[in-house]
């Protein structure tokens, strides 16, 4: 019984590491990597039968090519090649995720595949090390926040920033903040935690890398205020620097549409004024990281109302001549 069970799981390995769409091994050669492996002499006429209970009883999706001798291949697996050429692509690139630690992930995601496309995972994505980040803070603190969320209970914290030496302080004098957490968010590389203070009646949004110690706590998360909105919020925060929300219309290029859908999507109000020109009518909090990314179209999108918004976003041109 453990003799058929180690040739079993032999095969098993075997096909999983060494076979896939574009590799197959024979049965001679299932036989040679199985008395590598330590199951001894094997019968040639054992092989067929392990086959087909890894196809037939365990859905492995193996294909056979018939022949003198036969030809065997996994060809369905878990996770496509280029599903994990995708992951690879975005741990990589990910500043939020250590270069060590990217390193890590990437080995694990290589064994989810057999090893000629393992080595296909080898990608060349370029990217600035300097902004990848020590994560494993921030890593512990979303499993905290997550567990917090399902259970419906409060995490305690405390907030860092980084002095004018890049060292590590804790801001407000390390003042505990406890929060009723709502929803983690990621936002331009960067995971981001929703939730309403307990002394406060406002949903704030926390920088989950900026946050230490996290905890649960064992009492009951506050419900979420009736005007909140999930999506609406994600919609109007830019880089998560909260300012007064407005209702803001914009005079915009032809071009920038495709701009504005990125950072909008698709739930706002434009009308075309000219050949080469639309008004656009945004939520947004008007903070200084909306009127940076305004400015950055260099007069193609302007801001023209409200008045308010409109002088803001002049006195911070204004203040930088």
């Amino acid at each position: 019984m453990n003799d058929n069970r180690s040739k079993l799981t032999g095969v098993m390995k075997i096909l999983y590491e060494k076979t896939d769409a574009d590799h197959t091994i024979d049965t001679y050669g299932l036989i040679d990597e199985l008395e590598k492996m330590g199951c001894g002499r094997i019968d040639r006429k054992t092989i067929e039968p392990n086959i087909c209970f890894l196809r037939d009883e365990l859905g492995w999706d193996i294909e056979k090519e018939k022949g003198s001798p036969n030809r065997y291949k996994l060809v369905g697996r878990l996770f496509e090649l280029a599903e994990l050429k995708l992951l690879v692509d975005a741990v990589q690139s990910s500043r939020f995720i250590s270069d060590r630690t990217s390193k890590d992930i990437i080995r694990k995601l290589k064994t989810l595949t057999s090893r000629n496309d393992a080595q296909k995972l080898d990608r060349t994505i370029v990217t600035n090390d300097s902004f990848k980040r020590d994560s494993s803070a921030a890593i512990y603190s979303i499993d905290q926040i997550n567990e917090a969320i399902k259970q419906n209970i409060r995490v305690r914290f405390h907030m860092v920033d980084y002095d004018v030496e890049r060292k590590e302080v804790k801001r407000y004098d390390g003042r505990i903040h406890e929060v009723s957490p709502y929803a983690l968010m990621w936002n331009n590389d960067y995971y981001y935690m929703l939730g309403k203070p307990v002394d406060v009646d406002e949903v704030r949004t926390y920088r989950v890398d900026r946050m230490r110690d996290t905890l649960t706590c064992d009492e009951t998360a506050e419900p979420r205020p009736a005007a909140f909105n999930l999506e609406k919020y994600s919609g109007r925060v830019f880089d998560m620097f909260t300012a007064a929300t407005a209702e803001v219309e914009l005079d915009c290029k032809d071009y920038t549409m495709n701009y504005l859908i990125d950072r909008f999507g698709m739930e706002f109000r434009s009308h075309q004024t000219a050949d080469d020109r639309f008004i656009a009518t945004v939520t947004v909090d008007a903070s200084p990281t909306f009127f940076a990314w305004v400015f950055q179209f260099g007069g193609d999108i302007r801001i023209i109302g409200p008045e308010k918004v409109r002088n803001e976003f002049q006195k911070l041109i204004d203040h930088q001549r």
